[in-house]
């Protein structure tokens, strides 16, 4: 028999209602789907741990290819040291599925590669690696889908008061995804995000499989497939510290809210932390590169609470 702490499940099913005005676009999670997604997260453990020699080795493949390519594409500035990734925390790498999308989702994104539009900010590049842990390896063909809060908190689409969704069909920026090649990467084209009352820096991602459809629009069709995993990407505060020096980041006057105080990012763990260096030299402004592998369970298929769309 499994037993679950009831404070995780009780914050879980009040961070689906505490934004005001989104009763009308958010759907509580049942009991039975928070006790099925920390059941699942349980086992995502244990498959981390079976996993753990094999994703070590496939952070440290493509971490060595990244930056042999970019000292061969540089100018000669690139000075990070090429990290020597040789064991993994149990936890590491996965990403706990039973976080829900939040209030700020929007279906049927754009497909693409770089979702930055006209966004300012730190631009960060995420090398995303996608393992299923039925087998350990990696896994191709995946829709990752990430969204995010712009330099000054703000979600595309929610830019109403109380954060409302009244340019859903309008404002596509810091939105989209991109397919996972047959080595389970992708990379993603973003910038830093910022931050809002309450939580912690963070990226939103759902990782699709399945027989997902798009639209000739260049949209993906949420929910055509399964959805596999649904999570957050957090970073170190000392990466936080450097960005949140810089402009637009600096016009932000809510008060920031730390890792140690956001309790999803202390439930996800240092495995959902995105390991970040320099794109050039040691200059903040010239971007990040960011790494981060998530673990899947490819038989999921969690449900999509929020009802908004774009097409």
């Amino acid at each position: 028999m499994r037993f679950f702490a009831l404070a995780p499940l009780l914050a879980l099913a009040s961070f689906v209602v505490a934004h005001p005005g989104d009763e009308d676009h958010e759907h509580p999670a049942s009991n039975e789907e928070l006790i099925a997604r920390n059941i699942a997260v349980e086992e995502s453990k244990m498959a981390a741990r079976k996993c753990a020699p094999q994703i070590a080795e496939y952070e440290a493949r493509r971490i060595e290819k990244r930056n042999k390519l970019m000292r061969r594409q540089g100018t000669g500035t690139f000075t990070a040291p090429t990290p020597r990734i040789t064991s993994i925390q149990d936890n590491s790498c996965v990403l706990h599925p039973e976080t829900i999308e939040g209030p700020y989702y929007i279906r049927n994104e754009f497909v693409r590669s770089d979702v930055r539009e006209d966004q300012p900010g730190v631009t960060l590049v995420l090398d995303v690696g996608v393992i299923d842990s039925r087998t350990c390896q990696p896994y191709p063909n995946a829709f990752v889908e990430i969204w995010a809060a712009n330099a000054t908190g703000a979600y595309g689409g929610y830019t109403g008061p109380w954060g409302l969704p009244t340019r859903i069909k309008e404002d596509t920026w810091l939105r989209g995804g991109l397919f996972t090649n047959k080595n389970g990467m992708v990379e993603l084209v973003t910038i830093y995000p910022g931050y809002y009352s309450g939580r912690t820096t963070h990226i939103h991602t759902m990782v699709h499989g399945g027989n997902w459809q798009t639209r000739s629009n260049g949209t993906f069709v949420s929910g055509s497939g399964s959805v596999n995993h649904i999570g957050q990407f957090f970073f170190d505060e000392s990466w936080n510290d450097q960005v949140f020096r810089t402009h637009p980041y600096t016009t932000n006057t809510v008060p920031r809210t730390l890792n140690s105080r956001d309790w999803i990012m202390q439930q996800a763990g240092p495995g959902a932390v995105v390991k970040l260096q320099y794109l050039e030299g040691q200059d903040i402004n010239k971007g990040l590169l960011g790494y981060i592998t998530v673990v899947v369970n490819g038989g999921a298929n969690y449900r999509i609470q929020n009802n908004n769309a774009l097409r």
